[in-house]
């Protein structure tokens, strides 16, 4: 069962994180993605619960979208759009601080993440998510195997 009030804070952490640099929706559940499968490959559970679905631009998680919009309607946080060689791209940013419902070894996982990650295009991120196992079994718009995601990039898909 996901955990929405630790994807909220989850999300802001993302958000607020200095390496995190031209956050769009993208590439905010990108990393969101990217901080779960840490934390279940490092903790051996992921954060939020949070069950992840395919499409174009990236993973999204299961309760992702109608938190985002939420959080808009309540004025947590802004999305702004911004213009780049590839059109009209939103922006996220916080406009206040949430109560913090992790532990400190979740918040490790994301300050690693978000770090090592958090400078990269969404493009780049795309790339990287896109050689995961869990990636390439799903289909479009379908959900991601949550046993797969234990898997990283050096796994060959085709020998699972």
């Amino acid at each position: 069962m996901p955990h929405v009030e630790k994807l909220r804070t989850l999300m802001f952490a993302i958000a607020q994180h200095p390496s995190v640099e031209n956050l769009g929706v993208s590439k905010l559940w990108s990393l969101v993605y990217s901080v779960e499968v840490a934390a279940l490959r490092e903790l051996g559970a992921s954060i939020t619960g949070s069950k992840f679905f395919k499409y174009a631009r990236g993973p999204v998680p299961g309760h992702g979208e109608e938190l985002l919009r939420s959080m808009q309607c309540d004025r947590e946080l802004r999305i702004v759009q911004r213009r780049d060689a590839d059109g009209l791209q939103p922006l996220v940013s916080t406009l206040v601080t949430v109560p913090d419902v992790l532990s400190e070894a979740e918040r490790t996982v994301i300050e690693r993440t978000c770090r090592a990650l958090g400078g990269k295009s969404e493009q780049d991120l795309s790339q990287l998510i896109g050689e995961e196992p869990a990636w390439v079994m799903a289909t479009e718009a379908g959900m991601l195997d949550p046993e797969l995601l234990h898997y990283g990039r050096s796994v060959d898909p085709e020998g699972l």
